[in-house]
């Protein structure tokens, strides 16, 4: 089956992407470097006065530019097809499991990640192979009227900040904002920033969901 194919699973689908992918981006570095041998040449035959082979030589380089422009048109459609592919096949909620985060000044207790009473305290997850995007940030904790301040949430390359605030009906869930995540097998880390008096939060559970849902 064809990557277009109707027919075909969302599975074999991928797949196929990323075989057409690796297979353009394995030419780039050939096509890159008879590009660069083709202006040497250029050079060496106009300084010889051979005219004529010089206009080949820049001939041949300008389509070969051409053909790289090209190359890296159609990369970056595929890469937009298979992460648009990836993303679809999300569940609508990715769950960070408290007993897989490594902490820092931190323990868990009770079904709960506490102690948030130190900035820098910091909990970390492995992200499971999530394509790259933006995600919001759901989280569910407990925050009492003299608890709370700002949480800072980050990747590898972007963060966010979200405050956290007094929950008047025991643990609530909510929306702490969108993260663009860049690389999906990294790390995602929720650290104190900044609190109110000694304790930001008893956190119960972190989730994604992908902004596009």
């Amino acid at each position: 089956m064809r990557a277009d194919d109707p027919g075909a699973s969302s599975e074999i689908t991928l797949q196929r992407l990323g075989y057409e992918r690796g297979l353009i981006e394995a030419s780039l570095a050939p096509v890159k470097q008879q590009i660069t041998t083709l202006a040497v040449l250029e050079k060496q035959f106009a300084a010889a006065r051979d005219y004529d082979a010089a206009i080949t030589a820049r001939d041949e380089r300008k389509r070969l530019q051409g053909e790289l422009a090209r190359l890296d048109q159609d990369l970056l459609l595929l890469q937009s097809r298979e992460q648009a592919l990836k993303t679809a096949l999300l569940p609508d909620r990715i769950k960070l499991p408290l007993e897989a985060a490594t902490l820092k000044d931190l323990r868990q207790e009770g079904g709960a990640i506490t102690g948030w009473s130190k900035i820098g305290a910091a909990a970390t997850w492995k992200l499971p192979a999530l394509p790259a995007g933006g995600y919001e940030l759901m989280l569910r904790y407990r925050c009492g009227a003299a608890q709370g301040g700002v949480l800072l949430v980050k990747e590898s390359r972007f963060s966010l900040t979200a405050q956290i605030e007094t929950t008047m009906k025991g643990p609530e869930e909510r929306n702490t904002g969108t993260l663009k995540i860049s690389d999906g097998s990294g790390t995602l880390t929720l650290a104190v920033e900044s609190l109110v008096t000694n304790n930001l939060m008893q956190l119960l559970a972190v989730e994604l969901v992908p902004a596009s849902r």
